[in-house]
């Protein structure tokens, strides 16, 4: 638990500022700007996000490189594809109706079930 939350405190504080510039790249909240800073949104935070969980935490769980790579390799585009489905989904409310303020409070939320679905993954499969 410890290792997963220790995560938050990285992607928590780089979130304000992401959203924030995602609405100054992208302002609005027509159909074809939701669809930009979801595209975005997915290539970069997605990929990031899910080769902290599955390289880097095995590091500081004290796995060797070798092992660490190892779990990147096998559970990471898995992983990355089904996070595009999820997050696909509560981004498209969050950008559509949540002011940029309230985002990451929102996300807080809904990564409580995004992050707990990963854990189980992780340490099951």
């Amino acid at each position: 638990v410890a290792t997963f939350t220790s995560l938050g405190f990285v992607f928590g504080p780089v979130g304000v500022f992401w959203y924030k510039y995602l609405d100054i790249w992208f302002p609005g909240t027509a159909a074809l700007q939701i669809v930009k800073k979801l595209i975005l949104d997915e290539i970069t935070w997605g990929p990031l996000f899910a080769g902290m969980v599955f390289y880097v935490l095995p590091l500081v769980e004290t796995l060797s490189h070798e092992e660490a790579l190892k779990e990147l390799k096998l559970k990471f585009f898995k992983a990355w594809i089904a996070s595009a489905g999820f997050w696909l989904i509560f981004q498209s409310i969050n950008f559509k109706f949540l002011p940029t303020k309230y985002r990451m409070i929102y996300l807080f939320g809904v990564s409580f079930v995004y992050d707990t679905a990963l854990s189980i993954y992780r340490y099951q499969y």
